[in-house]
């Protein structure tokens, strides 16, 4: 690029004569004087880029045409006055080029009018990669370019260039990492959007000045990238970053100092974080469960004191997840020193949202099914009640919710083959519906759990007693609202519909128009392709024969990913674990619920298709494949649903 000086801002009436403009709208002082009309202004964003295609082809020409040896000798002797020619721009200290280089897969030019085409190209190139950078060599003193000596060293073939044209793969990484990590919605635990109260980016990208964080990130950020690319090289250099972000961050922990930073805690998080996205092994497993029980002995040592900066409180809530994420995997009820930690962030915040209520009721939750497997709750009796408390909980937490956080229930103003029916809910955030799904999902897996041990207890429910009946019976009505919950919240996921569309009809009924059916990058399943799905359970059949044979049989509380017991257990965990697309996880929970019919099943497919197809999450093809091949033993169909008594509608929840 050349420096060409700043442009004026003034009319073109004023600069013709060369005159100052004051610039008033809508005309200038000086055209009002000459009692003239005032052209206006030009846009100083245009004025940023220019077309010097024609400019430059000419000048390639003039320097093809003009003799070799004049060209060495202009650039030899220092005195001689540059022409305008390529020599003159390759004249920089930096940059010392004897001609240009074919780019990869294009052959060098073989005439001179391809020749300053290929020029052209090339000026045009560098000018939209230049446009990114920081402008400090635009006004650069074009003297101090071409009173540099050159040496016969300038006609070699080497290229030597101080910054590079395209992104390294570090910056690639860590560009991914942003990308996926950070500026994603709030909806996901997941989120690093604090990062800059902690990191700031280096001046330079470089091996020898690299961070904790900044490695760790490159980490992450090229692993994810790896798998999108199938790149075996992006993967290994995923691997060294990732090496060297160990070695600092254990040099970290090891200085008493550096322990309790922010950096340090960050850096361990973002580690954790690799783990979880680098494999699906059980060796993964191990890894990322000692990055996670070296988080939380890392969060004990940092004490209250960690809750004094913004930063530091967002990544205990995050460290939070994590190890209840652990909690679910391993069986186990939440470390006492976490909850120590959390109550002591009780008084230091405001806890008065609907998330911290939600949290703690699913910290309950891992501490009744720690009970129930471990015998201190036994019997049926005692387990069926535990659960039911549970699930009064999760009815008292939604009775709870401020109005803002209550969905609203539309009708389609017409149909969609990306929606299941013709209702949805609209939720004001995305960090509403997430949540509101974290809570169906705990409920299902809660009342699934409830089926099971009832059924599992006896050959023949309706030998049950009678209040074991009205709970199978409600737990199965249950599972049946909350799947079409988990339905009606899928559309503003993908954002087919919106709040702001969102009307009323003649009737007062709320009604929304999703987007164009043209705008759908994927389409959902055609129906000769639902004939080709393993065949759900139906609520209404009614075919009575032995139960305890086939459990387990769904996801359950004990066993939420269906991994317990399971070959391919590891791949099954990590793969839910690190699904960081909010929906996939209710999908999952809905495609292996026993109430899912075939045309669920089908939308649940598809939607997870469309997933992978629009943001390349490789989580959501595994997690399709995974519900694909569940095994269907038909729980509801032996159940003799007609024997069973009537619920009264007063005991079932208005709103789920």
């Amino acid at each position: 690029m050349v420096y060409c000086g700043k442009p004026s801002k003034g009319c073109s009436n004023c600069r013709e004569r060369k005159i100052r403009c004051d610039q008033r709208t809508p005309t200038c002082g000086q055209c009002e004087k000459r009692q003239q009309k005032c052209p206006g202004y030009r846009n100083m964003v245009d004025l940023m880029f220019r077309d010097e295609s024609h400019h430059v082809i000419k000048r390639a020409t003039t320097t093809r045409r003009r003799p070799r040896n004049a060209r060495l000798a202009s650039a030899i002797i220092p005195d001689t006055p540059p022409s305008p020619t390529r020599s003159s721009l390759s004249s920089s200290p930096s940059l010392a080029i004897r001609q240009p280089q074919p780019f990869l897969g294009e052959t060098s030019p073989s005439s001179e009018e391809d020749y300053a085409t290929e020029c052209a190209r090339g000026e045009t190139r560098g000018s939209i990669s230049g446009s990114s950078l920081v402008g400090r060599h635009q006004n650069r003193d074009y003297s101090s370019r071409t009173s540099t000596t050159l040496t016969t060293t300038a006609v070699t073939n080497t290229t030597r260039i101080p910054y590079g044209l395209t992104d390294s793969l570090q910056e690639r990484g860590i560009a991914f990492f942003f990308a996926r990590y950070v500026a994603t919605d709030h909806g996901c635990y997941q989120n690093y959007d604090f990062i800059y109260d902690v990191w700031k980016p280096p001046p330079t990208y470089d091996t020898d000045s690299t961070d904790c964080i900044t490695a760790s990130m490159t980490a992450v950020g090229l692993t994810s990238l790896s798998k999108l690319t199938r790149c075996p090289e992006t993967f290994r250099r995923a691997r060294q970053s990732y090496t060297i972000a160990l070695g600092l961050a254990n040099s970290a922990l090891s200085n008493p100092t550096e322990a309790v930073k922010d950096s340090t805690m960050l850096a361990v998080l973002i580690l954790g974080t690799y783990e979880f996205v680098s494999g699906r092994t059980p060796q993964t497993i191990r890894a990322w469960q000692d990055h996670v029980n070296g988080a939380a002995t890392l969060a004990s040592m940092r004490g209250a004191a960690q809750f004094r900066t913004k930063a530091g409180a967002r990544m205990f809530i995050m460290l939070c997840h994590t190890v209840l994420i652990s909690c679910i995997r391993s069986g186990l009820p939440m470390p006492q020193s976490m909850v120590d930690l959390r109550n002591e962030l009780w008084h230091l915040t405001d806890t008065s949202g609907p998330i911290w209520r939600v949290v703690d009721t699913l910290y309950n939750a891992l501490q009744v099914r720690h009970d129930i497997k471990s015998g201190k709750v036994s019997g049926v009796d005692a387990v069926v009640k535990k659960l039911c408390d549970v699930e009064d909980q999760f009815s008292a937490l939604i009775a709870s919710l401020p109005p803002g956080w209550y969905y609203r229930q539309a009708k389609l103003s017409k149909p969609h083959p990306a929606v299941l029916g013709d209702t949805c809910h609209i939720y004001r955030g995305l960090t509403q519906a997430t949540t509101w799904n974290g809570i169906r999902t705990m409920r299902m897996l809660v009342q699934e759990t409830i089926v099971e041990v009832l059924c599992g207890s006896t050959e023949d429910p309706t030998m049950l007693p009678s209040h074991h009946q009205l709970q199978l019976v409600k737990a199965m009505k249950l599972i049946q609202m909350l799947g079409e919950a988990f339905v009606s919240s899928v559309p503003q996921h993908f954002g087919i519909v919106s709040g702001k569309d969102i009307v009323r009809d003649r009737q007062g009924r709320h009604t929304v128009a999703p987007i164009p059916t043209q705008q759908l990058p994927h389409r959902i399943l055609s129906p000769s392709d639902q004939k080709a799905l393993p065949q759900a359970s139906s609520s209404t059949a009614d075919a009575p024969s032995s139960l305890s044979s086939a459990a387990p049989r769904k996801p359950t509380l004990f066993d939420p990913t269906q991994s317990s017991g399971h070959e391919k257990g590891a791949e099954r965990f990590l793969t839910l674990a690190t699904a960081s697309h909010t929906i996939i996880w209710p999908l999952y929970t809905l495609g292996m619920s026993s109430s899912t019919t075939p045309e669920t099943l089908a939308y649940v497919l598809d939607r997870l298709e469309a997933i992978y197809q629009e943001t390349g999450f490789e989580q959501a093809r595994v997690v399709s494949s995974i519900v694909k091949e569940q095994v269907h033993t038909l729980l509801w169909d032996q159940i003799p649903t007609s024997k069973l008594p009537s619920l009264p509608d007063t005991a079932l929840p208005m709103i789920v």
